[in-house]
């Protein structure tokens, strides 16, 4: 729409990656550089994590072109990978007929994948297996690739593997249980957010990759926020930079100033809790409630078990603002089911606030307390500046039932806050696993995975539970 207008010949900012407008700065060009090198020897397993939209999918297809001449690409694109899956999925990427699931057609399999490599190595080339998302496998998937990876002559690795995921990957191989596989990693790379250096030299990139003939297309003013608004992630950065070149044309500006940034922001779900505040003072919200409650329930673990929060009564005492429904009065509507319905939403921020000081009062106590418990399963993580879907997730009807073994604990990853969505607690691998396997139907399709109890309490000491609102 605003194509013309700049002077463009193609969409700047579309959150597929395209390769042809691959950015080397930020660190980018150099992490290319070291994942080939590391590719290249064919030695051990390579692994990249960086954040959700920080560009990693980016990477993987240059690392794919790059590698093109001498390599041949396996792509495991789907996290749900059983173990029993892994070498099928390869097989079929690879053309090799295979007879699974049997014992004895996995044996085979292997035999087949091994000779095929051979082959591939004797004509001077290799196999790479690009796992994408590997946060989200489970850990009997990792082993099986593990496994795959022994594959090799007396002096070549015949089948290299590369791991691509977000930060929790590293938390998710911390376990003793897929020990073997973390210390076969040679090479670890770690894919950081743009600083506001770096944006003020990719957005102008990306416009005359596209055609644009222009000067500064932003503001100074526009940039900073722009920095603040994404935290760097490149694909927040595109949604935003859409948005705001949108609002210029509109105005029939030349250039997006700090106005247009802003109702880009007004326009984005990932809008900042700063950002919002000003909002907050047109709306009757249970904000109050909310902020009162963060302010009392303080710090999890950051002074050790000596620290005394308040109970989980203390803080539904708390009086809401004038005309929001108080949090008893909340409780005993959502026991209804025609509190989910239109005619009862003016209950929902209230109920929702204290759906989520209970569960979180319950991650407090179950994190302090000694249980032997070892695991925990991952459903979700929320911002802490917009914590729209979470609250969504507290008053499911369908997820009512199984809310007493739900945990909310606090994270922080890049320097964000953010809310971990646990449930269950397990003393073994096999049992977290088990319960995996049997989660009820409303969680699964939230990509739940298993998580290491330890990685949990390593991200929740420390954190300040702020408790905030959506305006």
């Amino acid at each position: 729409m605003y194509g013309k207008h700049f002077g463009l010949a193609s969409a700047p900012f579309r959150i597929t990656p395209d390769t042809r407008r691959f950015y080397p700065g930020a660190q980018r060009g150099a992490v290319l550089d070291a994942l080939a090198y590391a590719v290249e020897r064919g030695e051990g397993i390579v692994k990249l994590c960086g954040e959700v939209g920080s560009g990693k999918t980016m990477l993987c297809r240059m690392l794919a072109d790059r590698l093109a001449s001498a390599v041949d690409v396996v792509y495991l694109a789907n996290p749900s990978l059983k173990r029993e899956d892994v070498l099928h999925a390869i097989a079929l990427e690879l053309k090799l007929p295979l007879k699974l699931p049997t014992a004895g057609g996995r044996l085979e399999g292997v035999q087949a994948l091994q000779i095929y490599l051979l082959q591939r190595h004797a004509e001077g080339r290799r196999v790479t297996v690009f796992v994408e998302e590997a946060q989200g496998m489970d850990l009997d998937a990792l082993e099986e690739i593990r496994f795959l990876s022994n594959l090799e002559t007396r002096e070549d690795k015949l089948l290299q593997i590369v791991l691509f995921g977000q930060p929790e990957l590293d938390e998710h191989l911390a376990v003793h249980e897929v020990r073997q596989l973390r210390d076969r990693i040679t090479h670890s790379f770690t894919l950081p957010p743009l600083n506001l250096t770096d944006i003020r030299d990719y957005i102008p990139f990306r416009l005359r990759a596209a055609g644009y003939q222009g000067g500064d297309p932003f503001t100074p003013f526009a940039y900073r926020l722009l920095a603040r608004a994404s935290q760097g992630l490149i694909r927040r950065i595109h949604i935003l930079a859409d948005k705001a070149l949108l609002a210029a044309y509109a105005d029939g500006a030349r250039q997006v100033n700090l106005r247009h940034m802003r109702r880009a922001l007004a326009d984005s779900e990932f809008a900042p809790r700063w950002f919002t505040l000003p909002r907050l003072a047109f709306a009757a919200t249970a904000g109050i409630v909310l902020a009162t409650a963060g302010a009392l329930v303080g710090s999890l673990l950051s002074q050790g078990h000596a620290t005394t929060l308040p109970s989980v009564a203390e803080l539904i005492k708390i009086q809401p603002a004038a005309g929001t429904p108080t949090p008893d009065r909340a409780n005993t509507e959502t026991s209804d089911a025609s509190a989910f319905e239109p005619d009862a939403a003016s209950a929902t921020p209230a109920a929702a606030a204290s759906q989520f000081v209970q569960r979180v009062a319950a991650a407090r106590d179950w994190l302090n307390a000694d249980s032997g418990a070892r695991f925990t399963i991952q459903i979700m993580t929320s911002d802490d500046a917009r914590r729209a879907p979470l609250d969504r997730f507290l008053l499911d009807p369908t997820l009512q039932a199984h809310l007493d073994q739900v945990y909310i604990a606090p994270a922080q990853i890049d320097g964000a806050q953010r809310w971990s969505v646990l449930y269950g607690s397990y003393a073994s691998y096999a049992e977290a696993q088990q319960a995996l396997n049997d989660i009820p139907v409303a969680l699964k399709a939230r990509g739940p995975y298993l998580r290491s109890l330890t990685a949990v309490k390593k991200e929740a000491t420390g954190q300040w539970l702020l408790a905030q609102q959506d305006p």
